[in-house]
């Protein structure tokens, strides 16, 4: 090929992001992760107090529509919590008790996913965002409906606290707000780890790591609260209802909640 007289060739040219640059992603990242924490640990702490206000109703009638769970898991021929449980505390004691710390840990692995999901992937990740706050108000008015004792609240069936005996603390007497104890359906500890999963597999799509990785938090989170008697699995059927509902109402309302928090990472690139 030849080249036209005074024509320079074209060269390409690596643009290495700066140091300021770095910084500046760096800064911006940290500060929307730390922002997203804070904001929805307010969120989550307002979302406990109007749910505490069903308590009173709740602990009349929970145990009544514990007994109702139980029967139909019955007449299904899958009333499984309480087999699975016993078969749990027949193993190593250390089996249990990291399943206990796993259920309490819960909200801040969903809020690990969450920066993970900020660092990987920041102009999608504000859909998942509002299917967390939709959830918080979706959930709300089935706990009011429906308050619902766990199985650790059924010592008749065999269940015990296993989450108060071998884990931290018992998680409902929260330093912050108490949490109603009688709001098992729909369980929100499965709807959340839910998103978290589909939030990893959205940041991490290589090789299917992400897929991987929530997947497994997911199945982790279904046979934990029902290996410390937390909830019935009716409940995570519940709580993934709940879910599906919210990516519906993310889908089709205004997103008005799509705050555009970070600039692309910065990279390697070539000009010709």
């Amino acid at each position: 090929m030849e080249l036209d007289a005074g024509a320079q060739p074209r060269t390409h040219v690596a643009v290495v992001p700066t140091e300021r640059t770095r910084r500046r992603w760096v800064g911006e990242f940290l500060f929307a992760a730390v922002a997203n924490v804070i904001v929805f640990n307010i969120l989550f702490q307002l979302y406990k107090t109007v749910r505490r206000s069903f308590a009173v109703r709740a602990e009349r009638i929970g145990h009544h529509h514990a007994d109702q769970i139980i029967s139909l898991e019955k007449k299904l021929h899958l009333y499984i919590e309480a087999d699975l449980q016993h078969w749990v505390l027949s193993l190593n004691h250390s089996v249990i008790t990291f399943l206990s710390w796993y259920y309490a840990a819960m909200i801040w692995i969903f809020y690990t996913c969450c920066v993970i999901a900020i660092a990987f992937r920041p102009h999608v990740y504000p859909r998942y965002r509002r299917v967390f706050i939709y959830s918080m108000i979706v959930a709300l008015p089935w706990y009011a409906l429906y308050p619902l004792a766990p199985p650790r609240f059924t010592p008749g069936e065999g269940f015990i606290d296993a989450t108060g005996i071998f884990g931290p603390a018992d998680v409902t007497k929260s330093p912050i707000v108490q949490a109603n104890r009688f709001a098992a359906m729909p369980s929100m500890h499965v709807g959340w780890t839910t998103i978290g999963g589909l939030m990893l597999a959205m940041a991490l799509p290589k090789y299917k790591i992400g897929w991987f990785l929530g997947t497994l938090l997911v199945a982790l989170m279904c046979f934990t609260v029902m290996a410390t008697g937390n909830h019935w699995w009716l409940d995570f059927i519940g709580g993934w209802i709940v879910i599906a509902i919210c990516f519906g109402l993310a889908r089709i309302l205004p997103e008005w909640l799509d705050i555009p928090w970070l600039p692309p990472r910065p990279r390697r690139f070539t000009e010709g």
